[in-house]
């Protein structure tokens, strides 16, 4: 468990640094903007905005329907497997206006990049203060 954290937390949150400093290099305003404010708030909301718009594990989370149940008009019988995709989620219009523009003054902490519920990543609090 131990090194499944290590390399989880290693790999991913170097990756998002490195994607996130080229997605705000290409948003010269939004860069400038985080490089000159003394705001944490500012700062926390671009790093969840960067969260919701990268979001960069994209192996989706893998569950088996304990019962039937019903999803976008699709059935889903017990023991058949889904796939649920992450990056799709945070791309959703319904839960983020302009999607798929990068916004660090969006409320998006609301966004599933960490997963949800009782399988949430147990170190996205150390993957925050490292972005």
């Amino acid at each position: 468990m131990a090194v499944l954290m290590l390399v989880a937390g290693h790999e991913t949150t170097a990756n998002m640094i490195g994607l996130g400093t080229l997605a705000l290099l290409d948003l010269p305003e939004q860069l400038a903007e985080l490089l000159d404010t003394e705001d944490p708030k500012l700062v926390a909301n671009a790093v969840e905005e960067l969260l919701r718009y990268l979001t960069i594990v994209h192996t989706g989370r893998r569950r088996v329907a304990t019962e039937d149940v019903e999803v976008a008009g699709q059935l889903v019988r017990a023991g058949e497997g889904v796939i649920l995709a992450n990056d799709a989620g945070n791309r959703n219009e319904d839960a983020f206006p302009e999607p798929d523009r990068l916004d660090i003054h969006r409320q998006a902490r609301h966004h599933i990049a960490f997963g949800f519920g009782v399988h949430q990543c147990l170190g996205q609090p150390l993957a925050r203060m490292e972005l």
